[in-house]
């Protein structure tokens, strides 16, 4: 891509801007000033922004001058989107304002919501995490990118790079009040979501403000192919600019204001010197060189070298404000990130959200030991919610999620040392043990480095550590999607969908287009193919007569496949679909909308479905949460769901564009995931629940009958699978249970009503019964070891005793072994139960038990291990024998 052409732009050269080369970072600029050498943009130079109050101005107020200045250009305003990318199957995390309307609008596939438009997105990007707090608030893990865009399609150009640059211009000079010649603008190539273009970065004192894309090309395998829409793709930078007016000397001022004194206070850190704290701000972008492979002491020494101080000094004093600055902007991106909707889990976005937690835990946990991170992100929730009220909707539900990751991150770490040790002990230690560690166990790096230490081996973690394990995770894993390739298949027109028209419709004729194998392919077809979680329709064909079983159907490019007992190449059928599972499968699909519904409703919105599977009997829905669903939850769940099912509501099934459902709807229409078509297929059960779906429904929920959740379990972090069934399935099983709760009844001589009273009396005579029971077997035990114990045999200064029991208890046999051994030191007691072998020795005998029984038990052919105090093993050799090996090596061990 040559900028040098592309950005070509009359702008500069009416602006009297020249083009030069920085001879630090090697990159070309334009500037007014013919006597500037550098870019401008920090490192190259120092920040020159620190301590010239220009504006005092919050951010909101920032933020609305920037919007209502574009909306004074013709931009109408958008409401941000969340920042989990639920329109996204490439992405788990919203990181910049483009992600919004890629790839459908961007590729001219779906019309943007405005045109041009404007908007503040808050984002969150993962890949500067180690940087937070060391830049003083140029890398954030959350901030705002204001941005303008613009999308230009062929006969229909709305502004492209002349005037995006004078938009920019204008609001730099009219809203910021900047002067000409404080603004250079670096040239540079931006890539990312599929889409590329050159691009123009404008600099402000030492620091990037903004960056205006102008998006021409796809990449594919490395290759850029150019767009047929041209995209304006701007981002303003909220916090930079925020920070830039106020001249504070970090960003953290500038942006949270009040809230990091709280902060501060809550985590016991102190601020140091103003005129320290300044000075070190304005060298600070020297840490954005940690990725190129430098250590953070060295560029800190290098920062306190410029400054004129002692680095050991400087350290001390920055330290905890960074780690304090690193809390403050990771519990910002937590409160964003659970409140719309992220379940911390080990996969996709939860485990970029489990990240974020764990390592605000251990960084606060390092500055004050008793904080609860749930109270620093209530704080964040509260202090947001004047620009975003939606973060309060579940303020209750973000702490106890945040809670319950604490207490597992604390139990973590306690299983994590012992971990460690065995893992050191059976492999390599160097970086990538640290990172595999926290990524498949979770145990912090410095945890890890803490018990090797004690080992004896010492590790530096690498600076720059978290941003090498979300860099692993910060996009889906491509999945290896089968695509079913059928030969031929092109040379049929696509098949018309009659269930689409009428669900209720089983009966149809239809004309033969041809066969493939044994797959009949018709002009339109009735059979609704296995699809969406939901299983093909099965059924007849009538052909000349005779009826031809249709074992299954599905759906290739376009063309739906019969698979057929009996091959048919020509003619005219007719179709007819099994009726009851039909109707089945329809009750259960809409079944499964109803309870994901009813469990956004009762559990919360954080509820997403993460999979499905109808069937005839019996269906499944996979759904996010954070911890089992407690009885009364499921309860909850099945009572609204059966509700809705009697309210009779309408399920309306339509074909609506992309656009308008989005708008109309929001994301929580791709509950089943990405649905990559500019026409959704609408599924809404009226005022309750509303899905992209392709499945087959009922048209009134009364339809459904009953609905019955037999059970719910955690099939992985952060995923609870409910099980259920509908309609008739629902009501025999509803029955059977009954019958056989009837028949309970009689036999515990009592009525339905009173089972439960009766059972709960059986069930404590029971326990009586069996307390006694054990009792009485533990006094047998003592008895006959009494008898022995009087006629034992000595071996030096160890008394041996042995005995065949039926008692099968080993608590009782332990417990009674135990009591002995104690009350007789110099005792050897064996015990044989069956196969099973008991061996216990008392504290004065100088006899390891393990040692004894596992020599026995290798000559009689067994195993058998244990402590030196008790041992247990498991031989098919008869009591004689075992009791002779053990009598044997009994003398051996106690010469």
């Amino acid at each position: 891509m040559d900028l040098s052409e592309a950005l070509k732009l009359e702008f500069f050269k009416e602006h009297g801007y020249i083009r030069k080369k920085c001879p630090i970072c090697n990159e070309h600029f334009w500037t007014s000033d013919p006597d500037r050498i550098t870019c401008g943009e920090a490192p190259c130079e120092p920040y020159s922004f620190i301590g010239k109050r220009r504006k005092e101005k919050n951010i909101d107020e920032v933020r609305e001058d920037f919007l209502s200045f574009m909306e004074k250009k013709g931009h109408t305003r958008v409401n941000r989107y969340p920042v989990i990318a639920r329109w996204r199957d490439d992405l788990f995390l919203t990181s910049a304002s483009i992600v919004d309307f890629q790839p459908f609008v961007t590729a001219g596939i779906v019309p943007p919501p405005a045109n041009p438009l404007v908007i503040s997105q808050p984002c969150i990007r993962m890949k500067d995490i180690d940087k937070v707090g060391l830049t003083m608030g140029r890398h954030l893990t959350i901030f705002e990118m204001m941005a303008h865009h613009a999308f230009n399609r062929p006969g229909k150009m709305v502004y492209w790079k002349e005037e995006t640059l004078s938009l920019f211009h204008e609001y730099a000079r009219e809203v910021l009040g900047l002067n000409e010649d404080e603004i250079t603008y670096k040239e540079g190539v931006w890539i990312g979501g599929g889409n590329a273009g050159p691009d123009v970065e404008p600099i402000a004192g030492g620091l990037e403000i903004a960056t205006l894309v102008f998006m021409e090309y796809w990449t594919k395998d490395s290759q850029l192919i150019p767009m047929d829409t041209k995209v304006v793709d701007t981002g303003y930078g909220l916090e930079r600019i925020t920070w830039f007016l106020s001249g504070r000397a970090t960003a953290f001022d500038a942006v949270y204001g009040e809230l990091l004194d709280k902060f501060l206070k809550v985590l016991n850190v102190e601020r140091p010197d103003e005129k320290l704290l300044e000075s070190y701000s304005r060298v600070s972008s020297l840490m954005t060189k940690i990725e190129a492979g430098n250590r953070f002491s060295e560029l800190r020494k290098e920062a306190a070298k410029k400054m004129g101080v002692d680095s050991e000094y400087l350290n001390s004093a920055l330290s905890p404000l960074e780690k304090a600055f690193s809390v403050l902007d990771h519990t910002k991106s937590i409160a964003f990130m659970l409140s719309d909707g992220l379940v911390p889990s080990n996969v996709d976005e939860g485990y970029l959200g489990r990240l974020l937690i764990r390592r605000a835990l251990r960084i606060a946990r390092s500055l004050n030991p008793d904080v609860n991170l749930s109270d620093l992100v209530v704080m964040q929730l509260h202090h947001w919610s004047r620009s975003f009220p939606e973060l309060l909707e579940a303020e209750d539900k973000i702490a106890e999620i945040v809670d319950i990751e604490q207490k597992r991150y604390e139990e973590t770490v306690k299983r994590g040392r012992d971990l460690i040790r065995r893992e050191a002990r059976k492999r390599k230690v160097d970086e990538e043990f640290l990172v595999e560690m926290y990524d498949s166990h979770g145990i912090m790096p410095e945890v890890a480095a803490e018990v090797l230490k004690e080992e004896g081996i010492e590790i530096r973690i690498p600076d720059n550590f978290y941003e090498l394990v979300a860099s692993r995770h910060e996009a889906p894993r491509e999945r290896q999607q089968e695509v079913r390739e059928v030969k031929g298949i092109d040379e049929f027109a696509e098949t018309e969908l009659l269930f689409y028209k009428d669900p209720y419709m089983l009966e149809f004729e239809a004309d033969v287009l041809g066969a493939i194998g044994d797959a009949v392919i018709l002009n339109r077809t009735a059979f609704y193919p296995e699809g969406g979680g939901q299983p093909s329709d099965t059924g007849v064909f009538i052909f000349n007569g005779e009826e031809i079983r249709v074992k299954h159907v599905e759906k290739v490019r376009g063309r739906v496949l019969h698979h057929v007992d009996k091959p048919i190449s020509r003619g005219h059928v007719k179709g007819r679909v099994d009726a009851e599972r039909r109707r089945s499968l329809m009750r259960h699909h809409t079944a499964t909308h109803i309870i994901l519904g009813a469990a956004r409703s009762v559990l919360g919105k954080h509820v997403w479905q993460t999979g499905a599977q109808k069937d005839v009997e019996e269906s499944r829905l996979d759904i996010t949460h954070y911890k089992q669903i407690e009885p009364e939850e499921l309860k909850e769940i099945e009572m609204l769901a059966n509700r809705i099912v009697m309210e009779n509501r309408e399920v309306k099934q339509f074909f609506m564009p992309r656009d308008e459902a989005e708008k109309k709807y929001g994301f929580v229409l791709y509950q089943g995931g990405v649905v990559p078509d500019p026409v959704l297929r609408i599924v809404e059960v009226d005022g309750f629940n509303v899905q992209a779906c392709a499945g087959t429904h009922v048209t009134r929920t009364g339809e459904i009958g009953l609905i019955k959740i037999w059970r719910s379990r955690r099939i992985q972090d952060g995923v609870v699978r409910l099980e259920f069934s509908a309609g008739m399935p629902a009501v025999k099983r509803t029955l059977d249970g009954y019958e056989k709760l009837r028949g309970i009844a009689e036999k515990l001589g009592t009525g339905i009503d009173e089972v439960e009273e009766a059972f709960n009396s059986l069930l404590a005579n029971n326990r009586s019964l069996f307390k006694e029971l054990r009792e009485e077997r533990r006094k047998r035990l003592e008895l006959l070891l009494e008898k022995e114990i009087e006629s034992s045999l000595a071996i030096n200064n160890v008394r041996f005793v042995s005995l065949r029991t039926d008692l099968s208890d080993r608590s009782i046999i332990t417990e009674v072994m135990d009591k002995f051994t104690k009350e007789n030191g110099d005792l050897a007691i064996l015990l044989v139960e069956d196969k099973n072998l008991y061996f216990m020795v008392g504290s004065s005998t100088n006899v390891s038990a393990s040692g004894v029984l596992k020599n026995a038990v290798s000559k009689v052919g067994g195993r058998a291990g244990g402590s030196d105090a008790f041992a247990t093993g498991s031989t098919s050799a008869s009591y004689d024998e075992i009791k002779s090996a053990v009598l044997e090596e009994l003398r051996k061990a106690a010469k």
